[in-house]
């Protein structure tokens, strides 16, 4: 009886054919790439977070002037002293001093791509920057102010 249940299974399936065993190849390959590029997309992130500078391909572009802004570009390091106090300062109501605020953190990275990104100007990125963007903008400038402050701790000797 089992044997005429098997017979019954291998008449009722459909047998694979090389279609679409080739379909299912170039899925295969696509899923493949598509994996290749997020995992080599997420280590530049990684490194240019690493680095402090940048590019942040915006979700909703900013409007400057007659300028729609698609992507800004970030430099940490190019920051002045008295850019960086500005932005720490943009939050009266900040009170921990190894931690940023999201208010300080919008502040510092719109500082820092506003002296790189043509065109814009720090108020314009941090009146008109979409949610998710500066949800970005934000993770970014709090990742190198933690950074930084341990890197400059490292800096600081007794003599």
């Amino acid at each position: 009886m089992s044997e005429e249940i098997i017979k019954a299974e291998a008449t009722e399936a459909p047998d694979n054919t090389s279609a679409e065993k080739e379909s299912h190849e170039g899925s295969t390959d696509k899923l493949k790439n598509l994996y290749q590029e997020i995992k080599e997309k997420s280590k530049e992130a990684i490194e240019a977070m690493r680095e402090g500078k940048g590019r942040m391909r915006l979700e909703t572009p900013i409007k400057a002037g007659d300028s729609e802004i698609t992507e800004l570009v970030y430099d940490f390091t190019a920051l002045t002293g008295i850019e960086y106090t500005n932005a720490m300062d943009s939050d009266p109501n900040a009170r921990q001093t190894y931690k940023i605020t999201y208010r300080q953190g919008l502040a510092l990275f719109a500082a820092a791509a506003a002296k790189q990104t043509p065109n814009v100007d720090s108020r314009d990125i941090i009146e008109r920057i979409g949610l998710s963007d500066a949800v970005e903008g934000v993770q970014l400038a709090t990742s190198f102010f933690v950074a930084s402050t341990r890197a400059g701790q490292l800096r600081i000797s007794k003599k």
